[in-house]
């Protein structure tokens, strides 16, 4: 039998690995494979021109970026896991991954963010609406 592909965005917070623990409780080790993957986001304010991330800081989210998903990894034990970190939009992101890696579910962590912020759309949102496959969103 083939497995189930899943795909595991996460921010690089401690909400976000709620997600892991979803998973744990109802999905199998011998029935899934899981990408989890980190998105590195650089905000660009509106005095900057040409959206260039600034080497040092790029190496500093990567560094970021890999020790999380390590951390991630490790709550996974025994499941059989691919890590991937990309700079970008998350939504974005998440979605061209989605895609082309040919998963069958996305599973993900609700935003926990109120106001203005969810009135302009979250990531969760954007992936929810945008996506061709079926997305679990985890409370936090």
């Amino acid at each position: 039998m083939e497995k189930i592909k899943v795909l595991v965005p996460l921010d690089g917070t401690e909400r976000s690995m709620h997600s892991l623990n979803w998973l744990k409780k109802f999905l199998s080790k011998d029935d899934v494979s899981i990408t989890i993957m980190n998105v590195m986001e650089i905000v660009l304010t509106s005095d900057m021109m040409v959206p260039m991330p600034i080497p040092n800081e790029f190496d500093y989210l990567s560094e970021a970026s890999e020790l999380f998903l390590d951390t991630a990894i490790k709550e996974l034990e025994g499941y059989e896991v691919e890590k991937f970190s990309i700079l970008g939009y998350a939504g974005d992101e998440i979605l061209k991954k989605a895609e082309k890696g040919s998963y069958d579910i996305i599973v993900m962590t609700k935003c926990s963010k109120k106001g203005l912020y969810r009135i302009l759309g979250s990531v969760t949102s954007k992936v929810v609406r945008n996506a061709k496959v079926p997305v679990t969103v985890i409370p936090n």
